[in-house]
């Protein structure tokens, strides 16, 4: 992809496992289920040596000459061995079944608590991460930038003039166009990537490891899909566009300067947009 290489495996699984059901988890349901095959096995198995136990005790000679077998134990004790045998595997069979149902409640209760939790970090509307979420995460990416000594950027999206469209056409119209704006956001960056909803038509997109030449390439990736998207959905009288910030983070420089200066510079890219259409119509108001 086009904004960098990809994040290392296990750092890049460790956090979705964080943020939504486990695939680990979901991989041990399947083996547990797939175990049925060996509890199947060990009653075939057990059946098989009643039947064979009880052919023995009740007609020794005729069953075992059929199969021109000479066997010098007594049937009553072939009987009681393979008995033995049946009860010893049931017996397995069923600390089995008893350990598989309380590992496989443990592992649903998990599964559930890691649905519930990723459920609270996922905007409802646009199906990105929240506000809740964004510290937390900016905060570890800034963290393993530093230890690794890689790029961070970030950028800070703003759907241009959005008030209007609310103002005009009503919120679910407005929420129609973020949704959207969340879907191309999506489209354009890596699945390493994170985007967050920060805040009303306000979206971060966090890049990890990421240099000035990749998000660049990003940014102009999503202008291009955006102008695709307005040409072909207009909104009414409305133009959709979004205005981006870009900031690289500064070792030892805290996440919210990250973010108030990747804000700063979303602002001045709105008040070029601003500057630039004032001279043909009237000034709209900026948000």
């Amino acid at each position: 992809m086009p904004s960098g290489t990809k994040n290392k495996p296990d750092q890049h699984t460790e956090l979705f496992e964080k943020l939504g059901p486990d695939a680990r988890l979901q991989i041990e349901l399947s083996q547990v289920g797939a175990r049925n095959r060996d509890l199947w096995i060990i009653t075939i198995f057990a059946a098989i040596v009643l039947v064979l136990g009880a052919a023995s005790l009740l007609t020794p000679k005729s069953f075992w000459q059929s199969n021109e077998i000479e066997i010098m134990v007594p049937p009553q004790l072939l009987f009681v061995l393979m008995m033995v045998l049946v009860i010893i595997a049931l017996y397995f069979m069923r600390r089995e079944t008893e350990n598989r149902g309380l590992r496989l409640a443990h592992l649903e209760q998990t599964l559930a608590h890691h649905t519930e939790r990723s459920a609270g970090l996922v905007d409802s509307l646009t199906n990105v991460f929240n506000r809740n979420f964004l510290y937390e995460l900016l905060q570890g990416e800034i963290a393993r930038a530093e230890r690794n000594q890689r790029a961070l950027a970030l950028i800070m999206c703003d759907v241009n003039y959005f008030k209007r469209i609310n103002d005009r056409y009503g919120h679910l119209m407005g929420d129609y166009v973020l949704a959207q704006v969340a879907t191309i956001l999506k489209y354009c960056v890596r699945g390493s990537d994170y985007i967050v909803r920060y805040g009303g038509d306000e979206f971060v997109i966090i890049l990890p490891e990421t240099e000035e030449t990749g998000a660049n390439i990003v940014l102009q990736r999503i202008h291009q899909k955006v102008a695709e998207w307005d040409r072909e959905n207009r909104v009414g009288e409305f133009p959709i566009s979004v205005s981006l910030g870009l900031y690289h983070h500064v070792p030892g420089q805290a996440a919210e300067k990250d973010l108030a200066e990747a804000d700063s510079r979303m602002y001045q890219a709105k008040q070029a947009l601003h500057a630039n259409q004032s001279g043909a119509t009237a000034e709209p108001k900026l948000k």
